[in-house]
């Protein structure tokens, strides 16, 4: 796992999972600390990709939170949280995707896509059996990536870059949220 290849964000996340499978008195970072952080994310890209996908994010987490309160806690350790081999399978699968799509970090949609490919982990077997498959989300990322590659560390900013800064006034007013004027 080469962590320089990961843009800012796609760090965070990982470094995101750690600190909760440390809190949660985990042994080991595993695909389902990931996910879980990836669809807590305020920004809701995970969210969003996977509600692009076809899929429910809130019964994913759910899932997911069911999944990580079976695991076994140590307590008295060193305080040290070990990569599991999954995980380590998933930054192994996130960065071949990263390379079959052109792009030279990667990103927190990759590792997402990478999380979905994998059907031998929980995280793999909740996304699918939520129906966001490895196919569906990598469609979801060709569709907010508009062709966009990600070339830099803070490569995430650009997507989706109207909808974060600015407010749908037509959406707004075909649902009658915008009051009339006069």
């Amino acid at each position: 796992m080469n962590f320089e290849r990961y843009t800012d964000r796609a760090k965070g996340f990982v470094q995101a999972g750690q600190s909760l499978a440390l809190r949660e008195n985990h042994q080991q970072f595993t695909p389902e600390h990931l996910l879980k952080v990836l669809i807590d994310d305020p920004e809701g890209l995970a969210s969003g990709l996977i509600a692009r996908a076809g899929a429910d994010p809130k019964a994913i987490l759910a899932a997911v939170e069911r999944s990580l309160a079976k695991r076994p806690k140590v307590s008295g350790g060193s305080g040290q949280v070990y990569v599991s081999p999954e995980a380590a399978r998933t930054f192994e699968a996130a960065e071949k995707a990263a390379d079959k799509a052109s792009d030279k970090f990667v990103t927190a949609e990759r590792l997402l896509l990478a999380l979905a490919m994998d059907g031998s982990t929980e995280a793999g077997k909740t996304l699918r059996d939520a129906g966001a498959t490895a196919e569906k989300i990598n469609a979801a990322i060709n569709e907010i990536r508009k062709g966009r590659t990600a070339d830099s560390a803070s490569a995430e900013q650009a997507y989706d870059a109207l909808k974060r800064y600015a407010r749908d006034l037509t959406e707004a007013a075909a649902s009658g949220k915008l009051d009339p004027v006069i």
